[in-house]
């Protein structure tokens, strides 16, 4: 019985973005779902090494409950890092909807060894647009669907990557989060 409630007491904390709750461990081994499920796969990681994280909801306790600090693991081939809002964060310049200071802003994944994309085809569920790295001055191409999760490949050869290697995975809150948090914008 104690992981439906800690599988209820996560539902609840995700559906109001209310009190954060204390999820025992054995609630990742008993999670409803993978709120990300278009990863691709050769690249799912959510259920493996971060679960039951979510950004804007999981706070910096859940986090270090996790991966056992607030500054992510280390697998052989990646580097998993949580990303956290910051104090005076704001949206067009007007405070959020609901104060989510402190709370997980997203999960970034790096290959720490050349990873290529080219022969991949991503799924009708991505859209294409182009960002950039300021700090590293590369152009992406950026492959993003409506569950936060976006792949960031390097859209021409540079110093750091290869056209069509992948410079990073990010799990981000949904468009459906973001419009809770945000308010009308």
């Amino acid at each position: 019985m104690k992981p439906r409630v800690a599988v209820l007491l996560l539902t609840l904390g995700y559906a109001s973005l209310g009190v954060d709750a204390a999820i025992p461990p054995t609630a990742k081994a008993t999670r409803s779902r993978n709120p990300y499920p278009n990863e691709l796969p050769r690249f799912k990681f959510y259920v493996k090494h971060f679960a039951p994280l979510r950004p804007y909801v999981s706070d910096r306790t859940l986090v270090v409950h996790v991966f056992g600090s607030d500054q992510g693991i280390e697998l052989s081939r990646w580097k998993i890092t949580p990303l956290f809002v910051g104090e005076g964060s704001k949206v067009n310049d007007h405070p959020w909807a609901k104060d989510i200071t402190g709370r997980l802003a997203s999960v970034d994944i790096r290959p720490k060894q050349r990873v290529s994309m080219r022969g991949v085809k991503f799924p009708v569920a991505f859209t294409h647009s182009l960002g950039s790295v300021s700090e590293v001055n590369v152009a992406c191409d950026v492959y993003s669907d409506s569950f936060g999760l976006q792949y960031w490949l390097y859209a021409e050869d540079s110093a750091v990557g290869k056209k069509g290697d992948l410079m990073e995975i990010v799990y981000g809150p949904s468009r459906r989060i973001k419009r809770h948090v945000l308010g009308p914008t």
